[in-house]
Order: structure tokens, then sequence, then C-alpha cells
């Protein structure tokens, strides 16, 4: 896995439920629903932050979040990039 993840171009979203929203990969028509706290994660996907800058960012947000924070956003970023709505840029500098 690269260092800062991407969205996919083909892969749309729109508002869902209670603060979520729908993403749909029109590449493989695979959809995929996130609640708030996966939407937040969403938005913060711009091809500038890495997992760590990301997981700073949701920390920062929260007032108190649970132990296992980090461990759910590695995985939500591992399942977006199993199913194509994310992809991984190296960074220059990097091997």
């Amino acid at each position: 896995m690269g260092d800062v993840p991407v969205l996919n171009p083909a892969v749309i979203s729109r508002e869902g439920l209670s603060g979520g929203i729908v993403l749909v990969n029109c590449d493989t028509g695979t959809a995929l629903s996130l609640n708030s706290t996966g939407t937040l994660v969403w938005g913060l996907i711009d091809g500038n932050r890495g997992p760590a800058e990301i997981l700073a960012a949701v920390l920062g947000h929260f007032q108190d979040p649970p132990d296992t924070v980090g461990e759910d956003i590695r995985s939500l970023l591992a399942v977006l990039a199993e199913e194509g709505f994310i992809g991984y840029e190296m960074k220059a500098g990097k091997p």
C-alpha cells in the first residue's frame, strides 16, 4: 500500500440517512454505505493527507474517541481500496 489515499474519480457519493453517505463505484457497480464517521474519513481523503494525518484529524474531531479508532480507520481505508473506491499515490522521495 502506498502513502496517500486518493479518491477514484469514477466514484459518486450521495447523502444518505443520519449524516452518512452512499458511495457508488461506477467502474464496478459496487455500492457502499458509510456512517457519519466514515463520511468524515471520506471527506478527509484529498490526495494530500496520509493515513496518520487522517487519523489525527478524526481524533481532533471527537472529544472522547474509542480506543479502536486507529484500527477502524485502517480497516475502512483497506475496504475502500479493496473495493476500488480509493487508490494510493506514492509521494516523491519514498521507495
